[in-house]
């Protein structure tokens, strides 16, 4: 039976958890799809200041890390467990906020082959049956809409942080769980076979959309271009949503955690039990963004192989972790099974999508930069070369300190990153001293990023 595996006298089903997790991806990336459109053609029209203020909020709620959402809202979320529609409507609508900039970025950058102009032309002057005129309304969008769903679909099926913690029925908790009470590894891979089938199966239709985009999609300096084809939302609704969303998911939980570790810091000033935790994770940080810079520069160029590599990052931190576990287990490498080198390389997959978007975002040439270059001005030497390469970087090591999945998995002994320690804690209910040793944990790649920064404007007024 699809979905089943026996491990010695256990058996395990994830039939029905992958079946709810099926429904709810159709229903995070339907909700995404439908807002990330007019919300992209609003972000698109703004400029100066206001529009950098927007992006930073639209995009707020999926850099916010799921540890932070989960464990401040974890009390209302396991109250509504005894009514499971409102626990997995929660689940949901957070689920939506969090992934709804994804879809809006690709929105974005995959622009509509035809413009305003041409899609009023055909409503004007178009004689076809209705057959004709539903297949231009489909076609018309062009990628955009179907690449942004596919992904998305991807993020809400293969969720694992956010789910673990709120008790949320779904495949990824089942497989951890049973990888986590004793079954064997051969067992959980052929237990995830269905799920990634599944994951497979939407990348395939992604690559499939994405074949005209790439050769009709123009290059623009780095920037996202601004959608056309889609009617922006007015804007208070588009400033209503933005900012909701961004206090819904970012703000509020901050604020809670916050709250809640004013008085837990006197008791961790005097001992503090994370730096060791937390100097893993910022190693690990540091090694995966190196990996997938670096990966995403080798790239350039080429289009088959860095597909395939993304494509295998986007099956999720579960699946790539495990595949890697099982990789590192063979006689060949077993030698490097207890070594950072697993952890470093599973993260530098999982980022090895976001490299190559964020490698299109900042062109290695443009007239821009032959200007700043020639001028040698340290403000615009900044602004168009160091600068955006810097923030991508920084975006890259963020991403990576704040993982759990993978580290879970397959952190060496000794080395344990703070949010899998932070994690374990959580499922023990909410204490001020976790709150500050939370916030203190999130605090401290900020910290971090500043002093790179400022490292980096050195570089930059020094060249």
């Amino acid at each position: 039976m699809p979905g089943v595996v026996e491990s010695g006298d256990a058996a395990v089903s994830i039939g029905p958890q992958t079946a709810l997790a099926l429904v709810r991806a159709l229903i995070v990336a339907s909700t995404a799809i439908v807002v990330s459109g007019p919300l992209a053609a609003w972000l698109g029209g703004l400029r100066g200041r206001g529009r950098v203020v927007a992006w930073a909020l639209a995009c707020a709620p999926f850099l916010t890390p799921a540890l932070l959402v989960s464990y401040a809202f974890t009390k209302f979320a396991l109250a509504l467990v005894a009514s499971p529609w409102s626990h997995d409507a929660l689940y949901v609508v957070v689920l939506a906020m969090k992934l709804t900039p994804v879809a809006v970025l690709i929105r974005a950058m995959v622009p509509p082959p035809i413009s305003d102009e041409a899609r009023h032309a055909f409503r004007l002057f178009a004689s076809g049956s209705r057959w004709i005129r539903a297949r231009f309304a489909l076609r018309a969008p062009g990628a955009g809409p179907w690449v942004a769903a596919g992904l998305v679909f991807i993020l809400a099926f293969s969720d694992f942080e956010l789910a673990s913690l709120w008790s949320v029925r779904t495949w990824t908790v089942a497989i951890f769980d049973a990888q986590a009470g004793g079954f064997a590894l051969g067992d959980t891979l052929r237990l995830a076979v269905w799920p990634v089938v599944v994951e497979i199966g939407v990348l395939a239709l992604v690559a499939w959309a994405l074949r005209p985009a790439a050769k009709l999609a123009p290059r623009v300096g780095g920037t996202p271009i601004s959608t056309t084809g889609t009617h922006a939302l007015p804007g208070v609704f588009a400033r209503a949503y933005v900012a909701g969303a961004a206090a819904f998911v970012c703000f509020v939980p901050m604020a809670i955690v916050a709250g809640q570790a004013t008085t837990g810091f006197r008791a961790i000033a005097g001992n503090f039990v994370l730096g060791r935790e937390i100097g893993a994770s910022l190693f690990f940080a540091l090694g995966a963004a190196c990996i997938a810079s670096a990966g995403g520069w080798v790239s350039r160029g080429k289009i088959v192989l860095p597909a395939l590599f993304a494509g295998f990052g986007l099956l999720g931190a579960l699946v790539v972790s495990l595949l890697v576990l099982s990789f590192f287990q063979t006689p060949i490498l077993r030698a490097a099974y207890d070594s950072p080198v697993p952890l470093l390389l599973a993260l530098g997959v999982l980022l090895f999508p976001l490299a190559l978007l964020l490698r299109t975002l900042v062109p290695e040439r443009s007239p821009a930069l032959h200007i700043a270059r020639q001028t040698g001005d340290a403000g615009l030497y900044w602004h168009f070369e160091i600068g955006p390469r810097v923030a991508a970087f920084a975006l890259l090591f963020y991403v990576a300190y704040f993982d759990f999945t993978a580290g879970s998995i397959l952190a060496p002994v000794g080395l344990t990153p703070v949010f899998v320690r932070l994690h374990n804690l959580a499922h023990y209910g909410q204490t001020s001293v976790l709150s500050a040793m939370l916030l203190a944990a999130f605090l401290a790649p900020l910290a971090t990023l500043l002093i790179v920064i400022a490292g980096a404007r050195l570089v930059a007024r020094g060249r």
